[in-house]
C-alpha cells in the first residue's frame, strides 16, 4: 500500500495524522465518507504508485471546473515523497466508484455533514444517470448505473460497489516510520529524509513527472 503523496515540508518521522483544510473542495467528501468510516478527514493509502497517489501524472481525474493548474501546485508536485507499506489494513473504497460518488458531492450545495441531505443528493443524481443511459440505451454497460436501477437502495449499492477493497483505502493515523519504501524525486529530498531518520536502502529515488488536476 502507499500513502499517498505529501510535500517533504509535512514528512514526519513517526505518526502522522490527516491535514485538514477547511478550504479543501474535497473536504465535504471527507465528511459524507466519515458517517460510515468514522473519521474525516482521512489518510489515503493506493495499492500501487498509480496515478491515485497524486505521485505521477494522469488523466484519472478530471480537472475541476474553473480550477487551473498554477506553478505552487506544480511545485508542491515537485516536492512530493510517496511512501510505501506492507499489511495496512483500512476501511476499504473502489477508486472508480468513489470518483462517481466524489463528483456528485462536490458539485452539490451539501457540507457533507448531513448524511440524510447528502445521500438523497446522491440518489436524485444516481436516479437522473440512470434515466439518461436508460434514453441512450446503455444503462446495461454501466454496471453500477445497472445496479442502482435495479433495487434503488443506496446503502446496498454503497456496500457492494464503493466499499469494497480493491485499491485504496483510508486510516485515521500511518506511521511513517515503518514504511518498507520510500520514493523521493532527487538527491537532496534523500538527504533530508536520511537525516530525520528514515533507512537509507529505503529510500529510492524515482522522478516521475507531475501534471496536478
Amino acid at each position: 500500500m502507499y500513502y499517498h503523496s505529501c510535500p517533504l515540508k509535512y514528512v514526519e518521522y513517526g505518526k502522522v495524522f490527516p491535514h485538514r483544510d477547511e478550504d479543501n473542495w474535497l473536504l465535504p467528501t471527507y465528511e459524507w465518507l466519515s458517517n460510515y468510516c468514522g473519521y474525516s478527514p482521512q489518510i489515503w493509502l493506493s495499492r500501487s504508485t498509480s496515478c491515485i497517489t497524486g505521485y505521477r501524472s494522469s488523466n484519472a481525474l478530471k480537472k475541476r471546473e474553473k480550477v487551473i493548474r498554477n506553478r505552487k501546485n506544480t511545485k508542491i508536485g515537485n516536492d512530493s515523497v510517496l511512501f510505501g507499506f506492507e499489511n495496512i489494513q483500512g476501511f476499504p473504497l473502489n477508486y472508480e466508484v468513489w470518483s462517481l460518488v466524489l463528483h456528485i458531492i462536490i458539485g452539490s450545495d451539501s457540507d457533507g455533514k448531513d448524511i440524510s441531505k447528502t445521500n438523497k443528493i446522491i440518489t436524485e443524481t444516481l436516479d437522473q444517470y440512470a434515466k439518461w443511459s436508460k434514453d441512450d440505451n446503455s444503462l446495461e454497460e454501466d454496471e453500477v448505473l445497472a445496479s442502482w436501477d435495479k433495487n434503488r437502495d443506496l446503502d446496498s449499492l454503497l456496500k457492494k460497489h464503493l466499499f469494497v477493497e480493491k485499491d485504496q483505502v483510508v486510516v485515521p493515523s500511518l506511521n511513517l516510520k515503518s514504511a518498507k519504501k520510500i520514493i523521493c524525486k532527487n538527491e537532496k529530498q534523500k538527504k533530508k529524509l536520511r537525516k530525520m531518520g528514515f533507512i537509507e536502502d529505503r529510500i529510492i529515488i524515482k522522478n516521475l513527472r507531475y501534471y496536478g488536476w
